[in-house]
């Protein structure tokens, strides 16, 4: 099956639930599910929690997480723990409230297909449940076999591993001929064949493919029960199930969580009639151990591929990290202090400063446009060219103007970087002139003498990798004695809290008005945060979020404070 890597695009496909039309969703920016009416997708039922859960591309790679949902949302089956993401691929089956959906990339329809034989006819049901009276085993033997099977597919390490280990003891402990595990992928008689047996002749396979699956005795088995056809009932078989020659069947659905998550499918033919008298019984035994061997295989498959996940995160991360400044320090009588924290997702926040000269600093901070592998590399690209860039031309706009020919040439369409770059030399009196560009960023407040933070308003410029060719002009700044400088990514003001509401400049101004110096106002401001993105339960005061543990911030996180001493 393929996964949904490198995807720009996925489908959210139903096939149970109330009727609606696929919601289509996007890499641009996450999707929240769920019935309020800010919801991205909008799922109008009781059961849905007004922000159920959420999807994006993280690290080029497709996530949902639940967003602690009342009723949980599920993932093949298995129930997902609050805010952690959980990758999701192409065929994967999503459960929120009465809906089922299944992950299609970019709406396509991939997998193996299946033929389902069009047996219904209008005479009435022919296919019946099996009673409750005739689901007990009787042989011995069998109950030994079926002692021996929980093992043999407990011990199974993968989906067609478990699905062969099932048929061969469903051949065995009930004497049918033919056998099949499918995988429902859409509607009741949508299937997806994992593994077959045909009948055998002293050790050897009689040949034929994959038996041909009736479609009615899947869309009954579908509703939860095993059921079964057999030749002597009154009712019309249909012309297809005649011709193939089958006198008996059962399908037993494979429940994972509350859903069939597939079938154990069996039937004899023609002068095939070795059918044990208890087949249905053991077959169901067989179908309830399957589910619970698929239930752990599907849960240790969603934590692999969280754990491969973050396993990849963690080195984009510590390949941003390396490429950083360290978190404090003096260049003269500029001194600094900066955080960057990663969020869930992998972005693109760039940050540098250094010495131009004797007594010029430079300093840039940006934000990468997306998330993802992709962002970060485009992070590492450009700061390495606008670090070459400043030191050559000593300008910001000259810098700004050199680098955005670059990567204008070199990122993909739509990628582009919005960015704070300035030059400061500190004057004889003490105070600083400052040589700024404003591309495209705005996020940034002037402490004058230390005072309070306002923001400054400038011409600016556009995102450098938006328009090869642009020419940056530079504006001046005087900054008094004493005087900070507060940069920061957008991350701290679209930061979301669990209501949906962003943290805006506004709380960004009341985090730092009371701080007195470089290192305070980067740990107030990114304190704030935490605490906006995780407030404490109403019930009681909870610790302060612990700054390390903000990796399940939606985006990253970057403040800057540089401090004129």
């Amino acid at each position: 099956m393929s996964n949904t890597q490198s995807v720009k695009s996925i489908q959210f496909s139903p096939l149970a639930g109330p009727a609606m039309e696929p919601p289509v969703i996007t890499s641009a920016s996450p999707v929240v599910i769920g019935r309020s009416g800010q919801a991205d997708v909008r799922l109008l039922d009781d059961t849905v929690s007004r922000r159920h859960a959420q999807v994006s591309l993280r690290a080029d790679t497709w996530t949902i997480t639940d967003l602690e949902s009342r009723h949980g949302t599920s993932l093949n089956g298995v129930v997902l723990p609050p805010n952690e993401p959980a990758p999701i691929r192409e065929g994967d089956l999503v459960a929120i409230g009465p809906w089922t959906f299944m992950v299609r990339a970019g709406g396509s329809r991939q997998g193996t297909s299946f033929l389902t034989t069009s047996d219904d006819v209008a005479s009435g049901p022919r296919v019946e449940r099996v009673p409750e009276a005739e689901l007990s085993i009787r042989a011995q033997a069998r109950l030994d076999l079926l002692t021996e099977s929980a093992a043999t597919i407990s011990a199974a390490r993968t989906e067609p591993a478990l699905a062969e280990a099932v048929l061969g003891s469903a051949v065995a402990g009930t004497g049918f001929g033919r056998a099949a595990f499918l995988r429902q992928v859409g509607g009741a008689d949508e299937v997806e064949l994992v593994a077959f047996r045909t009948p055998t002749r002293g050790g050897m396979s009689l040949g034929g493919g994959p038996p041909e699956v009736s479609r009615s005795l899947i869309r009954a088995a579908s509703e939860g029960q095993i059921v079964r056809m057999e030749a002597d009932s009154p009712v019309n078989f249909g012309q297809s199930i005649v011709q193939l020659g089958i006198h008996s069947a059962l399908c037993a659905p494979v429940i994972v969580g509350e859903r069939p998550a597939g079938f154990i499918y069996l039937d004899a033919r023609n002068s095939e009639s070795q059918v044990h008298q208890d087949a249905a019984a053991f077959c169901q035994a067989l179908a309830r151990i399957a589910g619970m061997a698929l239930a752990n295989l599907r849960s240790a498959e969603i934590d692999r591929r969280r754990q491969e996940l973050e396993r990849d995160i963690e080195d984009a991360h510590e390949a941003q990290q390396r490429l950083m400044p360290p978190t404090r320090g003096a260049l003269g009588r500029i001194r600094y202090a900066m955080r960057s924290i990663p969020g869930r997702l992998v972005a693109g926040d760039l940050f540098d400063i250094f010495r131009l000269d004797e007594r010029r600093v430079g300093v840039f901070l940006g934000d990468v446009s997306g998330k993802g592998v992709g962002a970060a590399m485009l992070m590492a690209t450009a700061q390495a060219h606008l670090n070459v860039s400043l030191r050559q031309y000593g300008d910001p706009a000259a810098a700004l103007t050199a680098a955005n020919r670059y990567i204008s040439q070199h990122c993909e369409d739509g990628k582009f970087i919005s960015l704070w770059i300035g030059v400061i030399e500190p004057r004889e009196d003490g105070s600083a002139g400052l040589r700024f560009v404003d591309a495209g960023h705005g996020h940034w407040l002037s402490r004058p003498g230390g005072g309070t933070p306002v923001s400054v308003s400038s011409r600016g410029g556009i995102p450098i990798g938006v328009e090869d060719g642009f020419e940056y002009e530079a504006e001046e700044l005087v900054l008094p004695p004493g005087s900070r400088l507060v940069v920061y990514s957008d991350g701290v003001v679209e930061q979301q809290a669990p209501s949906g509401d962003q943290f805006g400049l506004e709380r960004a101004v009341a985090a730092l008005n009371a701080v007195t110096s470089a290192e305070h106002d980067v740990e107030a401001l990114v304190q704030a945060v935490a605490e906006f993105a995780f407030p404490p339960p109403i019930s009681g005061v909870s610790p302060r979020p612990v700054l390390e543990r903000s990796s399940h911030l939606a985006d990253d996180v970057t403040v800057a404070s540089i401090e004129l001493a």
